[in-house]
This record gives C-alpha cells, structure tokens and sequence, in this order.
C-alpha cells in the first residue's frame, strides 16, 4: 500500500500528464484548414514512448504513421509513401485499405494528419504559417529515432 503523500505525488503527476496530453490533443483539433487532402492506406503506425508515466491512463499520445498515398485530391504532394504525424488513442485499422485524409503542412517539413478532419472545409492560404508539429524529437533526435524507440518499448514490428 502506498501512503498518502505517495499517493497524492502519483494523482498530482498523472493530472500534469493529463494537462499535457489535452493541451496536445487541443492542438491536434485546432486546425482551421488544410494543406493536402489525400486517399492513402496506412502501410505502418507507431505510438511515441510517453515518458515518466508507467503507471498513467492515457486518452491520446503522438504517433508516427506511414501512409501510401495512392490519389491527391488536393495539395503540393507526390504520390507513394509519405511519413505524418498524428494524435491517436489507439492505431487505424488497417485492413479497410484506403480512405480519405486531410493534412496539415507542420513546422518540422512535414505534415500532420487531422483529427476530425471532417469538420475541417477551409484548404489554408499558400503564405499559411504551418501547424506546430505533434511531435518534435528532442535535440539530437530525429523522428525516426522516436519511432525505433516507439517499436521497441511497444513490441510493434511495423
């Protein structure tokens, strides 16, 4: 049994982790408009190692998705693989292949997959400012070193 002053330095980190996460996911569904809207399937998705929370209950955290984009229904993108950032609770199915996403050009040269996507109708202006990215690796870090972490901690071999 933990005492109580234990008990309250778990409650009060798990509601810090809780401010975190929310003012993440806040993010994820601030979006006022898009950059690229693509029909893609997911080829791979790995959750981000959330740190300092062994014991927590997490809503959503970032994670690392890699779609195949086979259709661009708008937005300055290639077809084939392409690497975006997202705010999950749990992976995509991925055996219901291809469908519909919205992105967000991010300040890391990438993209941000929208949440809610739907309720998102504006594309954004060229001169746009881009998005804060859902995850930007500590220095010395880069996302795939987030995403070797991610599959290791996890077990997850895609």
């Amino acid at each position: 049994m933990l005492s109580s002053t234990t008990q309250r330095l778990v409650f009060l980190a798990t509601l810090a982790a809780a401010a975190v996460l929310s003012a993440t996911n806040a993010l994820a569904q601030d979006a006022d408009c898009y950059d690229a809207e693509v029909s893609a399937r997911i080829v791979s998705q790995t959750p981000t190692v959330m740190g300092h929370c062994d014991d927590c209950i997490i809503i959503s955290w970032p994670w690392i998705v890699d779609l195949d984009v086979r259709r661009i229904y708008s937005g300055d993108l290639r077809r084939g693989r392409l690497t975006v950032l997202a705010v999950l609770h749990n992976d995509f199915r991925r055996d219901l292949g291809a469908r519909r996403w919205k992105l967000r050009r991010n300040n890391q040269g990438g993209f941000n997959l929208l949440r809610n996507a739907e309720e998102v109708t504006a594309r954004c202006a060229n001169d746009a400012a881009p998005a804060t990215a859902y995850i930007t690796p500590p220095d010395g870090q880069t996302l795939e070193d987030l995403r070797r972490e991610g599959r290791a901690h996890y077990g997850r071999d895609n």
